[in-house]
């Protein structure tokens, strides 16, 4: 018995976690009044988009050519996105940043991206920082963009290459 018991609990759980439609529960309580009225609930079809840009020089091939200064440790640089800033439940687009490139600081590896952004809900734009050191003068490192949308059910991706000169 106490197996039985077990077992179904387990099927409520796992049969009750389905993401459902952000018109859902308006249908069920305004339903007969939407087919009465002839008038029939969508979802907004959103085209997403997201685009990385450099926010420096590009160069004829399409890398981005960014100057280190010359005497400073870090050189801190910001890039960014075009983006699709919500989706259809109204969020926030997140965006995962992420680059092979790091260096060592006191034994510690630091990456020279950061790791996550949030677009802001007013502008179609999402932003990171970086912070390559002097000694990586004359590397190309690959920057690679993923993109969340719809609680990670859409995601687009991109990347930029640039040249630290």
């Amino acid at each position: 018995m106490k197996n039985l018991m077990v077992l179904l609990g387990l099927i409520l759980v796992f049969t009750s976690c389905e993401k459902s439609s952000p018109l859902d529960d308006y249908e069920e309580v305004y339903g007969n009044t939407l087919d009465s009225l002839n008038i029939t609930s969508t979802i907004p079809n959103i085209d997403y988009e997201f685009k990385m840009n450099g926010r420096c020089i590009q160069d004829n091939n399409g890398y981005y050519r960014l100057s280190l200064i010359e005497g400073e440790n870090q050189t801190l640089h910001k890039f960014g996105a075009y983006i699709t800033n919500t989706d259809i439940y109204g969020l926030p687009s997140q965006v995962i940043w992420s680059c092979e490139s790091y260096w060592v600081y006191e034994g510690n590896t630091v990456p020279i991206v950061n790791g996550t952004s949030f677009a802001d809900p007013g502008v179609d734009s999402v932003f990171c920082m970086m912070a390559p050191i002097f000694t990586m003068l004359g590397d190309t490192v690959t920057i690679y963009g993923q993109a969340w949308f719809e609680e990670g059910d859409v995601i687009l991706t991109d990347s930029i290459n640039i040249v630290f000169e």
